[in-house]
């Protein structure tokens, strides 16, 4: 019983450090981009949030920019579920006022 806790628990702690590598793991500049980002996208279409975003993010990138930002789906994903967990009146408020949507969206 004793040889099989020896390498189990450094097996699960190696386990545990993989997932949390899987993880994406996101700095609050980035975040506070996305945001600034979507809420300046339309929101009428959602199916278009995540080419709108891709669209402002890299299109953004200058041709002779030496580190080119790339476009980041799963932190786009984050703010896109951020804002359809807000209840509609917040979602109506906030259409069209970016400083409304940032700071809903910011928490």
């Amino acid at each position: 019983m004793k040889a099989k806790l020896k390498w189990m628990i450094p097996l699960l702690a190696v386990l545990a450090l993989a997932a949390w590598q899987l993880i994406p793991h996101f700095s609050s500049e980035d975040k506070a981009y996305y945001v600034a980002v979507f809420c300046g996208i339309d929101h009428h279409d959602e199916q278009q949030f995540i080419p709108q975003m891709q669209q402002i993010i890299e299109g953004s990138n200058s041709d002779y920019a030496l580190q080119k930002i790339t476009f980041k789906p799963a932190l786009a994903r984050q703010v896109i579920h951020d804002w359809q967990q807000l209840p509609p009146d917040a979602q109506q408020q906030a259409t069209g006022n970016p400083l409304a949507c940032q700071q809903r969206l910011t928490h």
